[in-house]
């Protein structure tokens, strides 16, 4: 989680871009290494994709040049941090828009799918041509309000069971179970047993269900998690998840979320935070003239991408 806080009420003027001009560049990490036979290896070392914004490659006018003055002003040179619209890339799509399952705090499952579990972030699928494959690219700041997908069919904002609630930015995506029941008995070994109150409608063998406030020593193992299902019977469900020789004591509940075989899909335009690269901002006067006539360049201006999830 990046320690650079984002004033989302600063949003760099697409004006600014527009009469300014920008280049920019994708950034990625890698270790590369070539032998002396020329046989080259590659490492991947950060595979999340950051951008870089260079602004100011044309020269502007005195009124557009104290926009850029009062974002680094405010920002305090890049203490803080800045939404800025990507002027190549800045809308998602149902097609490739994705929602990211997370499970114990880390990226769980595949891209555009439930997991079975309540969290979720939002996610852009990159493509290559004539291929199948596709990259899911961290998305954290919509415009406005996504509109989320579930199987095609519109998320609900609420409180009942299969709506869904947007965080305060960075945006996460959280579900209200579609139901839940009591846990009445567990029985542990190689394969877990889970007897509920009554049976979750729609689950299903190769589902997932999700476990919560468990007892007994061993509980993290099944607390707050999602379980691959290897059997139904009835009320009963048999889990993949290993709990041999553990204690753990019949509590809590069992809940239904999203399923591996649903969809989740969001559409709407983004933005990407960032933060001034340098402390140090340099321009040149390159007309000179009255006020008016005067054009301002300051071709050192870097905005670099802030990483938040």
């Amino acid at each position: 989680m990046s320690g650079i806080v984002v004033l989302e009420d600063v949003i760099v003027p697409e004006c600014v871009l527009a009469a300014a001009g920008a280049s920019g560049k994708q950034r990625r990490k890698n270790d590369r290494t070539v032998n002396q036979g020329g046989y080259a290896t590659v490492n991947v070392v950060n595979d999340r994709t950051l951008r870089e914004y260079l602004v100011g490659v044309v020269a502007m006018e005195p009124a557009l040049w104290a926009e850029i003055e009062g974002l680094y002003e405010v920002t305090d040179a890049g203490a803080y941090g800045m939404l800025l619209k990507d002027p190549k890339d800045s809308s998602v799509t149902q097609a490739n828009g994705a929602m990211q399952g997370y499970m114990a705090g880390v990226e769980f499952g595949t891209p555009g799918f439930g997991n079975g579990t309540p969290l979720y972030g939002l996610r852009q699928l990159k493509k290559a041509a004539s291929s199948t494959r596709t990259k899911a690219i961290v998305r954290t700041r919509p415009n406005g309000t996504p509109s989320l997908y579930r199987g095609g069919t519109p998320v609900t904002l609420g409180a009942s069971p299969g709506n869904a609630s947007l965080s305060a930015a960075p945006v996460y995506v959280t579900f209200v179970a579609d139901s839940s029941q009591n846990v009445n008995s567990v029985s542990v070994g190689a394969t877990t047993q889970v007897t509920l109150a009554a049976a979750l409608s729609g689950l299903v063998v190769g589902g997932r269900l999700w476990l919560q406030d468990l007892t007994g020593a061993d509980a993290s193992l099944l607390n707050n998690l999602s379980h691959e299902i290897t059997n139904i019977a009835g009320a009963v469900y048999t889990l993949a998840t290993n709990t041999a020789g553990k204690t753990i004591t019949a509590a809590g509940t069992g809940k239904k979320y999203p399923q591996p075989d649903e969809a989740l899909t969001w559409a709407g335009s983004f933005y990407v935070p960032v933060q001034f690269a340098d402390d140090d901002m340099n321009w040149d006067l390159v007309k000179p003239g009255e006020d008016d006539d005067r054009l301002i360049s300051g071709n050192s201006i870097l905005l670099i991408e802030i990483r938040e999830a």
